[in-house]
């Protein structure tokens, strides 16, 4: 017996009913997760488990500090620590959130705020080392393709022209032999 997990679309407006829906089915709340996207955006994936089922939700599109997120803790209690991660490590504003710690959840040094949207130089440098290598090697593939297919058509022509060198048909050779 394996789990059967899939994943989902959902629009943020329709977090809350589907959340309502899926506790009415006797799922309970695994988890809320936050990922960072490369444009930073933020993306919600609420996580519903019941037997051998996970089924994985994903809200996309989420401003920093700016999209309001409602708050499912009046539907899963467990979901304040969630909430309160997703607020103090991502800059998820969660609005409604029923054990709100007002950014006291978790001690962060002076001036870090959402630490997991903060890049690093040493990261940001390693992103662009990457997409730089990447452009090169796909430059680089791209030019050897384009020269592959440049022999082979000279190839191809080459085998379809007519040679230099004279020909002697069948009537030509009879006639010399007489």
């Amino acid at each position: 017996m394996g789990l059967n997990q899939s994943f989902h679309p959902l629009e943020l407006d329709t977090l809350l009913d589907t959340c309502r829906e899926y506790k009415e089915k006797g799922y309970r709340l695994a988890q809320i997760h936050p990922v960072l996207k490369q444009d930073n955006s933020i993306s919600l994936f609420y996580t519903f488990v019941k037997d051998d089922e996970m089924i994985n939700f994903e809200v996309s599109g989420i401003e920093k500090g700016v999209t309001e997120v409602p708050s499912v803790t009046e539907l899963f209690i467990a979901a304040f620590v969630f909430e309160n991660e997703a607020a103090e490590l991502f800059g998820v504003n969660v609005v409604g959130n029923v054990l709100d710690f007002q950014g006291a959840f978790y001690s962060f040094g002076e001036g870090v705020e959402a630490p997991m949207t903060i890049i690093s130089p040493e990261q940001l440098a390693a992103r662009e080392k990457a997409a730089k290598i990447a452009k090169a090697k796909a430059a680089k593939a791209a030019k050897a393709a384009k020269e592959a297919q440049a022999a082979k058509a000279g190839s191809e022509k080459a085998e379809s022209e007519p040679s230099s060198a004279p020909q002697i048909n069948d009537q030509d050779a009879t006639q010399e032999g007489e």
